[in-house]
């Protein structure tokens, strides 16, 4: 029986040094011929200053490309899907609401563009399509801080010091 397992064990090992030895001679074989396109390129091309070709075509001036804008609504046509939004700057720039989108949200709420009114405050998202025209990726209405509320009345405090305990006994 020791026997007949020794035999089984040899022979399995004998076929695992062949599958490796002929795995190692394939491998040598590829890297020997580049022309094999059977494998894949793993080169790594040297970092460079990578600019995509978007951003190389951009014209230099303010309000093209991306940004975010901060400020009061001025204008809104729901029709149109278009929003104003007058800067801290004094600038107004209009912006292109798309329709499935353009994220609209009012805090944690999501919201749709008739929700906004011309006299909120936002914060908008935006990039400049191919033609030039700003377009808005998200618009975010700024929800004014309430003051926070009281949940239970504390004591008043006097403006009078308390008066000493007498000592027990007295």
């Amino acid at each position: 029986m020791i026997k007949k397992l020794a035999v089984v064990v040899f022979i399995l090992g004998a076929v695992v040094l062949i599958s490796a030895y002929a795995f190692a001679e394939d491998n040598a074989a590829n890297t020997a011929n580049p022309t094999d396109t059977s494998a894949p390129n793993t080169e790594v091309a040297p970092a460079k200053d990578i600019v995509s070709a978007d951003e190389e075509t951009l014209p230099a001036e303010e309000g093209v490309g991306e940004g975010v804008v901060t400020g009061d609504i001025t204008a809104l046509d729901t029709a149109a899907g278009s929003i104003t939004i007058k800067g801290s700057d004094g600038a107004e720039k209009a912006f292109s609401v798309v329709d499935g989108e353009t994220i609209l949200w009012k805090g944690i709420e999501d919201i749709k563009l008739a929700d906004i009114k011309k006299s909120d405050k936002a914060e908008v998202g935006y990039y400049t399509d191919d033609a030039g025209k700003l377009i808005a990726s998200w618009v975010d209405v700024i929800v004014p801080e309430q003051p926070a509320a009281t949940g239970g009345q504390t004591a008043p405090v006097s403006s009078q010091p308390a008066e000493p305990a007498a000592p027990e006994g007295q």
